[in-house]
């Protein structure tokens, strides 16, 4: 398991609990939360500790926001529910006290895992091997708007089932776009998806199958 993410060093303390919370795992963690370099946009962060450090040899990509809190145990029961329903690119459930952008994401009582159209770019994110090949490196993209919705469709077009985990909801602690301006995300967001296929915001909203 190859986790990477970018701690700021406003966030030092929680980052501190996250990396205990996923040091639980059965899993052997590579975990990799690197201080932003001046300048640098949250992909371009990760593109350089993805460099440092290749994910080729783990089974599991997971990408994490530092500003998150992730329930006891969170790891293994993830990566075993998103396995046992065959997923390639998966994302934990908002819990009800989360911030979320997406209905879509919003934890389901009763609900283990459901397919889906379309999983977002954080604050919680996991990659299977089979999509390294093509996702791999990430577009020296600042905020990242857009990419999700990219990658959704990219999705689609290989046949890899991706989907929204209920079983292990976290709390994201921060509002979207708090740390940086919403407009300048929107601006880059279309310059990105001009000319690339994408998921609709209508079609992101579609749940395929619900697990039980």
């Amino acid at each position: 398991m190859h986790v990477v993410g970018v701690a700021r060093p406003e966030h030092l303390r929680n980052v501190a609990r996250l990396r205990r919370e996923l040091m639980r795992s059965r899993h052997d963690v590579s975990l990799h939360l690197v201080a932003p370099a001046p300048g640098a946009g949250k992909w371009a962060n990760i593109n350089a500790a993805l460099a440092d450090e290749p994910p080729a040899d783990t089974d599991w990509l997971l990408i994490v926001d530092d500003d998150i809190v992730l329930p006891r145990g969170f790891l293994d029961r993830f990566i075993a529910t998103a396995e046992a329903f065959g997923l390639e690119l998966a994302q934990p459930a908002h819990a009800f006290a989360s911030h979320a952008a997406w209905d879509v994401t919003r934890r389901r009582p009763g609900v283990l895992a459901r397919r889906t159209r379309f999983v977002e770019i954080g604050p919680v994110t996991a990659l299977s091997k089979a999509t390294f090949g093509t996702l791999l490196p990430f577009p020296d993209l600042r905020m990242g708007w857009g990419l999700d919705t990219r990658w959704s469709a990219i999705a689609a077009e290989h046949g890899w089932p991706i989907g929204v985990i209920d079983a292990t909801p976290i709390r994201h602690l921060k509002p979207v776009a708090a740390a940086y301006p919403r407009d300048a995300a929107i601006a880059e967001a279309e310059a990105f998806l001009d000319g690339r296929a994408y998921v609709t915001r209508e079609q992101a909203g579609e749940v395929l199958a619900e697990y039980r």
